[in-house]
């Protein structure tokens, strides 16, 4: 192989290789930008059909909890939970986007909430540096490829009596998340054969199932 080749080969080599290491962030924003991204999850109606407040407020947070929001996305929930949860408690943000990292940094500093830790997430673990009392996982967990595998290893990072609240579509999925559908009893099975049980189910989001796991 001569020079130029070499210096060609090399060239297609590390494209591929960011092609590669940018595809899931692009995948789970449904091939829009950072920014596009950014509106679609702190939109008005995507407030609204969530209904942060109420969610916050039936998951009973006290202050001093610790609270990890896996795939934190925008913030959205982030923000809230770190006020419930203050002074002393502490909210982790993962995600494996750094675009959207970077934002919940910059909205957490604009709104002085200094008890908001970010973590760069990995596609199996999401690092956290302690056990917590609470994991939410929010329209997320379709996104995760092996879900029996994630949430068995979950327990590693739950205190005693620790709970996990998974909210994921139930009724309309956007479009393009054809293959990642999955129901409560999908859920129920995964997390029953890794040890934990439901506690609490709630149906007041219309278009969301709101499930607790102990």
């Amino acid at each position: 192989m001569n020079f130029k080749a070499f210096v060609l080969f090399t060239m297609v080599l590390l494209c591929g290789i960011a092609a590669f290491a940018q595809q899931p962030q692009g995948q789970s924003r449904g091939g829009r930008s950072a920014d596009e991204y950014i509106k679609l999850l702190e939109s008005e109606r995507r407030q609204t059909e969530l209904q942060v407040a109420k969610v916050i407020e039936t998951l009973k947070v006290k202050p001093g909890d610790r609270v990890a929001d896996i795939g934190s996305g925008s913030g959205l929930f982030t923000r809230p939970l770190a006020k419930q949860v203050a002074p002393k408690g502490i909210v982790y943000a993962v995600d494996i986007d750094p675009e959207l990292i970077k934002y919940v940094e910059k909205t957490a500093a604009e709104q002085k909430l200094t008890n908001i830790k970010t973590i760069m997430g990995g596609e199996d673990d999401p690092k956290l540096p302690e056990k917590v009392d609470l994991i939410v996982i929010i329209d997320t967990l379709h996104h995760i490829a092996n879900q029996p595998t994630y949430l068995k290893g979950l327990k590693k990072y739950l205190r005693n009596n620790g709970r996990i609240a998974v909210i994921d579509f139930s009724k309309t999925w956007p479009a393009g998340h054809e293959k990642l559908i999955y129901k409560v009893d999908d859920l129920d099975g995964w997390m029953n054969a890794a040890g934990y049980r439901q506690v609490e189910k709630y149906d007041f989001l219309d278009n969301d199932f709101f499930v607790v796991y102990q």
